[in-house]
């Protein structure tokens, strides 16, 4: 009696299509290959009968099939986007995911993802907002060889794949829609002073106020000490306490929960959104859409970063040799809503409101 045939391999699907096995691995996972070799290595799987096997591929290569996402916290909105388009690209390629976040109970605690690193628990790392506090870990997952691919991040240098968006570009274009309603005195309030993201949409907001003959008072750009709706509260009981005639009429905030917090304080006070004050945001959070009056902010494409992030690892991962090396940088499209308006006493026409 014949014996039982062999399964196809990796290996037998690589010699067949003429490319390495590498390559037939970023076929199957999902990765980047140009359109003619996907073609060429999808036609010889499907010859060969070839079925990959995630336990074998675990046991050849010592992978956990695990990777680790590293977050400030894991419960906020902007976060919950990004897992979105993670959860969608992880699903795909078979592969399951921890979740680290670095604020417990009101402290700074790194522990849990230090821990992941020195028992070698994951694959590989996805920082979502990397800062100055995560330099150790960055260090010790360096010194294990695991690879990391980084969302937003507040540093710079050589960090690999990096994706974000275009933060400048986004600041100008809320600044030339402020300008367009006719206000002409506008506040920023950034989240963290040592937020690259929040450093540059002040300085795209400086520009579209600049280029209209006009500045941004020093005195009128302020930062909190997190990105969180308590910072925009502060920001707005700032604001309450100047003087009726020395306020801005417009304010920028960092993202859509320091503004959320902003208005709520306002709105408190029996300041009229956007009547009395107009108030923007960054990052397109489906709260800020709920909210009333809706909130105007710059959007992120938050599940397309979580998403691209993870596909970047994964073929890090399959091939560590690859070069990853590089940024991508997305835009932040405008959605004008109901929390500005024109600026009292300019004549200005409110644009049509355009919600996403």
């Amino acid at each position: 009696m014949k014996g039982k045939p062999e399964r196809p391999t990796i290996g037998d699907v690589a010699a067949k299509a003429r490319v390495a096995p590498t390559t037939v691995s970023r076929v199957l996972n999902g990765g980047y290959v140009s359109a003619e070799v996907r073609s060429r290595v999808e036609k010889v799987i499907k010859t060969l009968g070839y079925v990959p096997s995630p336990t074998a591929r675990s046991l050849k290569y010592g992978r956990k099939g695990c990777i680790g996402v590293v977050v400030e916290s894991v419960h906020g909105p902007w976060f919950m986007g990004l897992l979105a388009g993670m959860e969608e690209e992880l699903t795909k390629r078979r592969i399951s995911v921890l979740l680290g976040g670095l604020m417990a109970h009101g402290r700074y605690d790194s522990s849990t993802v230090q821990s992941w690193i020195t028992e070698r628990r994951i694959d590989g790392l996805v920082f979502a907002r990397y800062t100055r506090r995560e330099r150790d870990l960055l260090s010790a997952a360096r010194q294990a060889q695991i690879p990391m691919t980084f969302i937003c991040p507040d540093e710079t240098g050589d960090l690999g794949f990096v994706a974000r968006c275009r933060n400048f570009e986004a600041g100008r274009t809320i600044g030339e829609h402020l300008l367009e309603l006719g206000h002409r005195r506008i506040a920023f309030v950034g989240g963290p002073e040592t937020s690259i993201d929040a450093q540059d949409r002040l300085r795209g907001l400086r520009a579209a106020v600049e280029e209209a003959g006009a500045s941004v008072r020093a005195d009128d750009v302020t930062f909190g000490p997190t990105y969180e709706a308590e910072a925009g509260a502060g920001a707005a009981r700032e604001y309450l306490r100047r003087a009726a005639g020395n306020r801005p009429t417009a304010s920028v905030l960092g993202n859509d929960a320091m503004a959320i917090g902003f208005m709520r304080e306002l709105l408190k006070a029996g300041v009229r959104i956007p009547e009395e004050h107009s108030v923007t945001g960054f990052d397109g959070v489906d709260e800020g859409a709920r909210f009333w009056p809706g909130l105007t902010t710059a959007q992120q494409p938050m599940e397309q970063l979580g998403r691209v992030a993870v596909a970047a690892l994964l073929d890090r991962v399959d091939d560590p040799e690859s070069d990853v090396g590089m940024t991508v940088e997305y835009p932040m499209p405008l959605a004008r809503r109901e929390s500005t308006g024109p600026a009292t006493g300019s004549g200005a026409k409110k644009p049509r409101s355009v919600s996403a």
